[in-house]
């Protein structure tokens, strides 16, 4: 059996949307538990939109007393998980009617997996468009996943997939920071990736809701939306160091040779500028700079099947 779990927030205009996404499952055998985050002020008509749901006993929903943001709602989500699997809903995206049908069998017929995951294609808004991926091939080792995962940005789509519960011991549950659960989904993605092999099928199963800019601030952008940059370089920084301190454990179980830790730290580096790029302020430092110019001098040097991409990776930066 699977547990569903759908955090939600302010979500009364989409929910009924994702929720009917689920219950017309292929798969049937899950239940599904919904928490809803109320707002600090103001109303909230997410209840009213379950409404037509209530009878159904699969389905149950619960409003935390008070509210305890996005990260802080899923953790209330994960302690209730009792089935041997769960999988993560946003409470405004949509499964493909064989989602768990098709992500089920790879991770409960494979024991050492933590999760299985899918591509994602976007919709919601003009720029949302095309299929997404973090790409893990699978018969590929763990070390090599690990930097993959870097190469590709650190990216959390992982966490959206069918997911074993004894992972949970090994992830925490769910990262939560001072800084209103900033970029912790990553955070959470990677721990999975330590948790014990991810298996990623490449096929879109799974749609991402975008609002125009216009049309609605979403709740991650509330999150920062009026930080000063000095907030958000803060966020940035506990972000990194939390990605690096789990990334060097991990390096130390895989027993990485030299070269794999090197490439790993290198794309690990060039994943944290994106990052700070996309989320904090633009710009690569001279340091920084510095750094990747050498490194790609020693990176050209290595023998390893992943030496080039990660070359390509930090070219962008060697030379900024």
């Amino acid at each position: 059996m699977i547990t569903v779990c759908i955090p939600a927030y302010q979500a009364g205009p989409f929910i009924g949307e994702t929720l009917a996404s689920v219950l017309a499952q292929s798969f049937d055998d899950f239940r599904v538990e919904i928490a809803i985050d109320p707002p600090d002020r103001g109303p909230d008509d997410t209840e009213a939109a379950l409404e037509p749901f209530r009878d159904d006993p699969r389905v149950r929903v619960s409003t935390n007393p008070r509210r305890l943001g996005w990260a802080g709602n899923f953790n209330v989500l994960l302690e209730r998980v009792e089935t041997p699997f769960y999988a993560p809903l946003p409470h405004d995206d949509i499964w493909d009617p064989d989602y768990l049908a098709t992500l089920f069998p790879l991770v409960s017929e494979h024991p050492e997996a933590s999760v299985a995951y899918g591509d994602m294609t976007t919709f919601g808004a003009e720029k949302a468009t095309g299929v997404r991926s973090v790409i893990l091939p699978r018969r590929e080792d763990r070390m090599s996943h690990l930097i993959r995962f870097m190469m590709q940005g650190a990216r959390a789509m992982p966490w959206r997939g069918v997911t074993r519960r004894s992972a949970i011991a090994v992830t925490q549950g769910f990262p939560t920071d001072r800084w209103s659960g900033f970029a912790v989904e990553a955070e959470y993605a990677l721990g999975l990736l330590e948790a014990g092999p991810v298996i990623h099928l490449p096929r879109a199963l799974y749609r991402k809701r975008f609002f125009p800019l216009h049309e609605r601030v979403t709740a991650s952008n509330a999150r920062t939306m009026d930080w000063a940059v000095g907030d958000r370089m803060q966020a940035w920084e506990r972000h990194r160091d939390a990605l690096g301190t789990r990334m060097q454990r991990m390096m130390r179980a895989f027993n990485a040779s030299e070269d794999e830790g090197f490439l790993a730290e290198t794309a690990f580096r060039a994943a944290m500028v994106q990052r700070r790029q996309t989320m904090v302020t633009p710009g690569v430092s001279a340091t920084e700079t510095a750094f990747f110019e050498a490194a790609q001098r020693r990176v050209a040097s290595i023998d390893h099947p992943l030496a080039r991409s990660v070359a390509q990776q930090i070219g962008r930066f060697a030379h900024s």
